[in-house]
């Protein structure tokens, strides 16, 4: 799989966390340009009555893929469209557009579909309507690695009753079917004028500046309070909390973690956070290009492991806006068996006792060396972007230094630039911060770490540990016939890779930063942004 799809598919759709106090007068300007409230805007605002919510969004990733914009999908879920399965925030998967479905051996899911439901456009939603949409994502390539692509099979058995029958057996389709990037579209439509069943209908879309809904009277379930929604792009996380702190906006996402209780402090304002779902962690490159060879190295890996103080990090860097976990898997995915991953706890004197045995002896300037040759690392950290991470690289900078580790922090300027490096190996260490997007528990495993077939310089064939592990999805996470092996199969997996093979290092699991006026109700932060639901939310006086 394509490096692009990983990314699009695990997002945590974060923009710029903490900018330095002397740029705040540039932020202001940004503000200004992304958020400012055209007369003819406040005029709608005005005559759409009082509830209507203006909400500080990330950056607008709809054309991420050109074959099929996701324009109302995916990063940004405006709630135009509906999937047949829905994730709810503590990953449950419950009925949507399908009330029931069942799995028929060997490998085709059926789906009982929800009677009496329109599209936005009158349209009658029914088993053709899925046909369509699955027909359009192999089409595209978007739904090849669930197994919708031109080989995959889906038959109407009646109007309201459809078979899919997967490319490969996959027993976690069911799971992988709630993400926003798999919603029923209207036969005919056209992605840049999306036409679902949501509750919500499109009313306009420019490009890297707003997209706009409005109230479907016509929603088959609760009718939503709200009349009208504007999402206004705003990459910058800085520029999106002085928006709401303004009055420009009601709501923002993903407001740094750095300044959470500055906004907090602000009257009129609060912060809601969701429960945990993304994750920052640090991937060593097992197969680095050469210069960047060290991650072969079980005893270094050891060692940084060891080294690094995540309560420090959580505390002190990220102000208690995070927890520390052993997994980058959130642990209420992984149920009964999140303890089957131990992780590791800071002891810099076992790290550098391990270094001893393995040559590494400190040289005069603090820094170890073995047969001539420093032990310097090169951490990248670009992914979503290097701002998102904070100050993190350089707390763990500091710590592994004291163990004898020189660490190089590299922060690539865009996420183009981070992909070709990672895919050219050119790193010891990768920052990531990622999301858990779908309910299924093997997801971030099977989508980042399964080596076989892998492609030269893709995320597997730089991370992948291959052999146990690919054996793990395989046998539990893609044909694993129950719910319960899913979960025991991630958990399986994420202690090979973090407790046996030390590839990846879990620094802690991420909540999702919400700012809010004291006048938006009934929302309910979900740990997976692209999942957010706007149905219940409304506006006090």
């Amino acid at each position: 799989m394509k490096i692009a799809l990983r990314s699009q598919l695990r997002s945590c759709e974060g923009g710029v966390m903490a900018a330095s106090r002397r740029f705040r007068p540039v932020v202001l300007i940004l503000l200004a340009a992304t958020v400012a409230v055209a007369p003819s805007a406040s005029g709608a605002r005005a005559a759409a009555g009082a509830q209507t919510l203006v909400v500080a969004s990330t950056a607008d990733g709809y054309y991420e893929n050109p074959k099929l914009p996701s324009i109302g999908k995916y990063p940004t879920n405006a709630n135009i469209f509906e999937t047949l399965v829905r994730m709810t925030p503590n990953y449950a998967v419950v009925p949507d557009l399908a009330t029931r479905w069942q799995f028929i051996p060997p490998n085709t899911w059926r789906f009982h579909l929800r009677r009496g439901v329109r599209f936005q456009n009158g349209a009658r939603f029914d088993a053709n309507a899925v046909k369509y949409t699955m027909g359009r994502l192999a089409a595209s390539g978007s739904g090849a690695y669930i197994g919708i692509d031109k080989k995959a099979a889906i038959r109407s058995v009646d109007p309201y009753t459809v078979d899919i029958t997967p490319s490969f057996p996959n027993r976690r389709l069911l799971e992988q079917l709630v993400h926003p990037e798999n919603s029923i579209v209207a036969p005919g439509s056209t992605p840049n004028h999306p036409v679902g069943t949501g509750p919500f209908k499109f009313v306009s879309y420019r490009r890297n500046r707003e997209i706009v809904v409005q109230r479907w009277d016509g929603y088959w379930g609760p009718k939503p309070r709200l009349q009208r929604i504007t999402f206004k792009f705003v990459p910058d996380a800085n520029a999106r909390a002085l928006a709401l702190e303004s009055g420009a906006v009601e709501a923002a996402f993903d407001i740094p973690r750095e300044s959470a209780a500055t906004v907090a402090s602000h009257r009129g304002l609060r912060i809601a956070r969701s429960p945990v779902g993304a994750y920052e962690a640090l991937y060593f490159d097992i197969r680095g290009a050469s210069g960047f060879d060290l991650g072969q190295d079980a005893a270094i890996r050891q060692a940084v492991e060891l080294g690094i103080d995540r309560s420090v990090i959580v505390k002190d860097v990220w102000r208690g806006n995070a927890s520390v976990i052993q997994t980058m898997i959130p642990p209420s995915i992984l149920g009964p068996y999140a303890g089957l991953v131990q992780g590791f706890a800071y002891n810099p004197g076992q790290a550098g006792r391990i270094l001893d045995d393995d040559g590494w002896k400190l040289g005069g300037d603090g820094i170890r060396v073995k047969n001539g040759r420093r032990l310097s690392l090169t951490l990248v950290v670009g992914f979503p972007n290097a701002d998102i991470h904070g100050a993190m690289p350089e707390a763990v900078q500091a710590m592994l230094r004291q163990v004898g580790i020189d660490l190089k922090v590299v922060k690539a300027p865009d996420e183009n630039t981070y992909s070709s490096t990672l895919s050219a190996g050119q790193g010891d260490l990768f920052a990531e911060v990622g999301n858990q997007n779908d309910a299924n528990p093997c997801f971030l495993p099977d989508l980042l770490f399964y080596f076989k077939g892998t492609s030269h310089g893709d995320y597997g064939y730089r991370f992948g540990p291959g052999g146990a592990f690919d054996q793990v999805i395989e046998s539990k996470c893609r044909t694993g016939v129950s719910e319960a092996a899913a979960k025991q199969g991630a958990a399986q997996a994420m202690r090979i890779l973090v407790d046996e093979q030390r590839i990846v290092v879990p620094v802690a699991g991420v909540f999702r930063i919400y700012g809010l006026s004291t006048k938006v109700k009934g929302f309910q932060p979900n740990p997976s942004q692209t999942n957010q639901s706007w149905l219940t939310v409304w506006l006090a006086k």
